[in-house]
């Protein structure tokens, strides 16, 4: 069962400083686990099959990605995102972006 722990109202004015910077972190909980939303800026590959002349072809550039998605898993080569999830705690939307290709990932904040 998936224990949702994401309510901006649940925080008073009254809380300890360290209990006011959790509450701006967005996470969930799922089987016990916390997720972090993350904001990901990444590289990805730009194709066309067209046939272009070597200056068009000299334009294109890579597309800059940007991914808002909860941090499955992060090991030395892979990031795992997912960005939807069921109540019986199957994961949906996933990516795995290697981490050659990103430029920046900070967590997202209320």
């Amino acid at each position: 069962m998936v224990n949702l722990n994401f309510r901006k109202e649940q925080v008073k004015e009254n809380l300890t400083p360290m209990a006011k910077r959790r509450k701006k972190e967005n996470s969930i909980i799922i089987n016990e686990k916390t997720y972090y939303l993350h904001k990901i800026i990444w590289e990805d590959i730009v194709g066309d099959s067209t046939l272009s002349g070597l200056e068009e072809f000299k334009k294109m550039k890579t597309a800059e990605i940007v991914s808002i998605a909860y941090i499955l898993y992060n090991d030395s080569k892979y990031i795992y995102t997912f960005s939807s999830y069921s109540d019986d705690g199957h994961f949906g939307d996933r990516n795995i972006i290697p981490k050659g290709v990103v430029k920046s990932m900070s967590k997202c904040s209320i």
